[in-house]
C-alpha cells in the first residue's frame, strides 16, 4: 500500500497544468445563462435522472425509463461514493486523518460497471446463479482504456504504467480469497495524456455503449417524429461524445486533486459543461 498524505491537495491557480485551465475556460464560455452547480450536479443519482421529465413530457419513454434503470441499479455504489466523500470533508471539518483508498494525485483505479452496484453479486461467478453469464458480464466489464484507442493514447503520449495497490474490494473479493483493484499511475510528459489516461480508465465499455444505446432511442424517436435523419446523428453524436468525455475529464481532474470529493464535483461540473459544449455544436 503506497503512503497517502491524509492533507486534502491544495493548489494555487496561477499553478493549474494547462489542461485543468482549458477545463475551466470551456466551462466558463459554455455557460451563457451562468448557471451554478447545485448540489443536484454533484450527486451522481440526482444527476443521472435529471434529464427523465424532460424526456417523458416530450414522450421519450424507452431513454426515461434507461436513465432510471441506471440510477437504481448504481444506487448503492453512488451512496458509498458519497459517504467517502463525506468522510473526507468531515476529516478536514474535525482535524482528523482520512486515509483513501489510495494514493489519487499519483494514481487512477479502473472503474466498472456492475462492481458495487444491484447486479454485483449476479456478476460473481461464485455467487451467480447463471455462473457462464457472470463470467462472460466479468470480463467485459472493463473501462475505454482497455481498447484500441486506449493503445493509441499510449503510443501518442508514450505512456507507461505501474501498478498501485488499493483497499478497494473487487466482484471477486472473500475473506477467504481477499482480491483488490489495481490502480494504474500514468507516467508521461503530457499532462493532457495523463488526464486522458485517467478519464478513459474511469469510463466503462459498457456503460458507453448502454448511453450510446440510449441516445440511439432517442435518435429513432427523432426520426419518426420528422427530423432531420443527417442533423439528428450528428446532434445525438456530439451530445453522446461531449457527456462521456466531459464527465470522464472533469473527474478525473477532480478526483487527481481533491480525491472523493474532487470526482464527485468534477463529474457534476463536466456534466454540465459537456452539456453546454453540445448545445452550442448543435
Amino acid at each position: 500500500m503506497c503512503a497517502v498524505n491524509p492533507i486534502m491537495y491544495q493548489y494555487q491557480a496561477d499553478k493549474l497544468p494547462q489542461i485543468q485551465q482549458d477545463y475551466e475556460e470551456v466551462k466558463s464560455s459554455v455557460d451563457k445563462e451562468n448557471k451554478l452547480p447545485s448540489v443536484f450536479d454533484v450527486i451522481p443519482t440526482f444527476r443521472r435522472i435529471e434529464n427523465v421529465p424532460d424526456k417523458i413530457e416530450n414522450s421519450d419513454f424507452v431513454p426515461a425509463s434507461g436513465l432510471v434503470a441506471l440510477a437504481v441499479l448504481n444506487a448503492p455504489e453512488d451512496w458509498r461514493d458519497m459517504k467517502s466523500a463525506y468522510s473526507q470533508i468531515k476529516s478536514k471539518l474535525t482535524n482528523k486523518t482520512f486515509t483513501p483508498s489510495y494514493d489519487y494525485k499519483i494514481a487512477q483505479h479502473p472503474f466498472s460497471f456492475f462492481r458495487g452496484t444491484l447486479l454485483h453479486k449476479f456478476v460473481n461467478p461464485k455467487t451467480s446463479p447463471c455462473p457462464k453469464l457472470a463470467k462472460w458480464l466479468l470480463k467485459n466489464d472493463t473501462t475505454l482504456w482497455n481498447t484500441k484507442i486506449g493503445q493509441m493514447v499510449i503510443k501518442k503520449f508514450n505512456i507507461d504504467e505501474n501498478r498501485i495497490k488499493t483497499n478497494i474490494k473487487n466482484i471477486t473479493h472473500t475473506k477467504t480469497k481477499p482480491s483488490y483493484i489495481i490502480a494504474k499511475n500514468f507516467v508521461t510528459k503530457s499532462t493532457f495524456g495523463e488526464l486522458t489516461a485517467r478519464a478513459m480508465t474511469r469510463t466503462t465499455k459498457i456503460g458507453t455503449a448502454v448511453l450510446g444505446g440510449l441516445e440511439a432511442a432517442h435518435l429513432v424517436k427523432e426520426i419518426s417524429d420528422g427530423e432531420d435523419a443527417i442533423k439528428s446523428t450528428a446532434k445525438s453524436a456530439i451530445n453522446i461524445v461531449s457527456s462521456i468525455a466531459g464527465i470522464g475529464y472533469g473527474g478525473a481532474i477532480g478526483a487527481k486533486y481533491f480525491g472523493p470529493v474532487g470526482s464527485l464535483v468534477g463529474m457534476g461540473l463536466g456534466a454540465i459543461a459537456g452539456n453546454k459544449v453540445a448545445k452550442l455544436l448543435d
